[in-house]
């Protein structure tokens, strides 16, 4: 059987969450002191996680700056990602 193209939506998805997986793991985060640091209670954090279509950007920013991504990345998120 052939695989099947992913979507451009599926691969913005698997971006997002890949930079943030990779923030977590630089800054030795886990999701439950990330949704702490964050302000974001944890089952909506795993919820945004498994759908990140549904992340606001006021959470994305709050993710983004407790992970201590560059602005260069950030520059990435906004071109590949938004």
């Amino acid at each position: 059987m052939p695989k099947l193209k992913i979507s451009d939506e599926e691969r913005k998805n698997r971006t997002l969450i890949a930079i943030i997986q990779s923030g977590k793991t630089m800054e030795d985060i886990s999701v439950q002191k990330l949704a702490r640091l964050t302000g974001i209670s944890q089952s909506t954090l795993y919820q945004r996680l498994s759908e990140p279509e549904d992340m606001r950007i006021g959470e994305l920013r709050d993710i983004l700056r407790v992970l201590k991504i560059t602005e260069s990345e950030k520059e990435r998120i906004g071109r590949e990602v938004i």
